[in-house]
């Protein structure tokens, strides 16, 4: 695929996106409406709420980029299924990064 025909994927796979990134911003919003009563809290969830704001659309990116990205245009099948393999162990552990502020939020400042 050229790299030009790869922008219309890269754009259609965001809008499937977009009722998260849309639930994310208002989650973000509600929680900065809170920062007086919960500074703490606050600024950990909106932390969290933002990297899983930006882990979308950068990983949908770079999914869409994938091959011609990494592997150049000289690639073959396995060359393929290890990037993606690669690709998934990045994406879940950027993921997980991204909701630690969030559990962190939730149980800061609790009582035991």
């Amino acid at each position: 695929m050229e790299g030009g025909a790869k922008i219309p994927l890269w754009l259609s796979e965001l809008a499937q996106q977009l009722p998260s990134l849309i639930t994310i911003l208002v989650c973000m919003v509600l929680v900065i409406a809170r920062w007086k009563r919960h500074p703490t809290v606050s600024l950990l969830a909106v932390i969290g709420l933002f990297l899983l704001w930006l882990h979308g659309p950068v990983f949908t990116l770079i999914y869409a980029q994938g091959p011609s990205l990494f592997l150049g245009n000289n690639y073959n099948s396995e060359d393929i299924r290890k990037l993606f393999l690669v690709l998934g162990l990045i994406f879940n552990s950027t993921r997980a990064i991204a909701f630690a502020p969030l559990l962190a939020a939730i149980f800061i400042g609790r009582p035991r």
